[in-house]
């Protein structure tokens, strides 16, 4: 063979066996990606990280008195609007339970009403006073007059009897006679007439309750009604002051001197020395919610937070009224009101801030 063909062959030889180095690299790598893919589905996913329970509830609330804020109002069981003639505090003003707060323009109709249901107590107690003296000296008088009547109807007797035998003698003339008997009977008659009042003296004497002179009894029912009267007209009276029912701030005005109050009243009143944030919780976050559990109060028109505690958490679900500005947020939810008195230092900062809507930060 020549150099040629021999050349040839190796060169043939040599071919053959680089394919099939390449077809073996070529299964290798087939093999070996087939096996990493069967590693990665049969491998378990990388374990997730469970994310932290939410340990706060927020809740938007707020700002008001302890006690509540309370409306005072004229009273209006006489039918007329009355107007309001003196108001004796004004915005801000501290006030004590029962301070005189504002005077209306019938009040001075109403103490001449007490005083005219005085006259009428003081004549009525006068006629009960001589009701009773009557009583006591009536029938002792009626008894006297009988008696002496008694007396007056024997002389008259005596002399009727007399007189009689005068004329029987011819001593006296019929006339004579006749006159006396005319005495005796007129006695007789006013005698008798004397003891049917004494025995009607008698009688109502004891035909009141208990045994009481009529006129007696009468006259004090008619004192004990002019009393009630009296009572009634004080208390119209009493009712009419405008009196503060609670230690407090005026916090709000509705009504000046002249003008006739509306349906808001007269002023508001609160206890703003003792502020509460009053949170509106979602039911469903109620159960993350326990009394004294710290709150942390904030609003644009606070410089910084206010704080307090859980105090006291309501019972009744309710519709939500403090609204969020956020025009998709839900504005019909259903909330249980929180309410969470502040620390002595937020007391001070916010004591004129009643009814600033806030947001309440409940827990840990």
């Amino acid at each position: 063979m020549d150099d040629g063909s021999m050349q040839a062959t190796w060169l043939r030889t040599r071919r053959g066996q680089l394919l099939l180095l390449g077809g073996g690299a070529c299964l290798l790598a087939a093999v070996l990606v087939g096996r990493q893919a069967l590693v990665r589905r049969a491998a378990p996913p990388p374990p997730v990280a469970a994310e932290p329970p939410i340990r706060t509830v927020t809740a938007l609330g707020r700002l008001e008195p302890i006690g509540e804020v309370r409306t005072i109002a004229p009273p209006t069981a006489s039918g007329a609007q009355p107007r309001l003639q003196r108001l004796l505090v004004d915005q801000g003003d501290g006030v004590k339970a029962g301070q005189l707060l504002a005077v209306l323009d019938n009040q001075a109709q109403l103490e001449a009403s007490v005083a005219a249901a005085w006259a009428e107590v003081n004549l009525l107690r006068s006629r009960l006073a001589i009701a009773r003296a009557d009583a006591g000296s009536g029938e002792a008088s009626q008894l006297a007059k009988v008696r002496s009547l008694e007396a007056q109807q024997r002389t008259a007797a005596t002399e009727a009897r007399r007189y009689q035998a005068l004329f029987a003698s011819g001593a006296v003339s019929a006339e004579e006679r006749d006159a006396r008997q005319l005495t005796l009977d007129t006695v007789s008659a006013s005698l008798q007439e004397a003891r049917v009042l004494l025995e009607r003296q008698r009688a109502r004497s004891t035909a009141g309750s208990g045994g009481t002179d009529l006129d007696v009894e009468a006259a004090q029912r008619g004192l004990e009604q002019a009393q009630a009267n009296l009572q009634q007209a004080e208390a119209a009276r009493d009712d009419n002051l405008i009196r503060s029912p609670i230690d407090g701030s005026v916090l709000r005005v509705f009504a000046r001197a002249g003008e006739s109050p509306g349906n808001a009243g007269i002023l508001q009143i609160g206890q703003t020395r003792r502020m509460q944030v009053v949170a509106e919780v979602y039911e469903s976050d109620l159960p993350r919610v326990k009394p004294g559990q710290p709150v942390r109060i904030s609003s644009p028109a606070l410089p910084r937070p206010l704080e307090g505690r859980v105090g006291l958490i309501g019972a009744i679900v309710l519709r939500q009224s403090v609204i969020n500005t956020d025009p998709s947020a839900n504005s019909d939810s259903r909330v249980v009101e929180v309410r969470a008195p502040l620390t002595p230092e937020s007391n001070l900062r916010a004591s004129g801030l009643t009814n600033l809507q806030v947001r309440a930060v409940i827990g840990p």
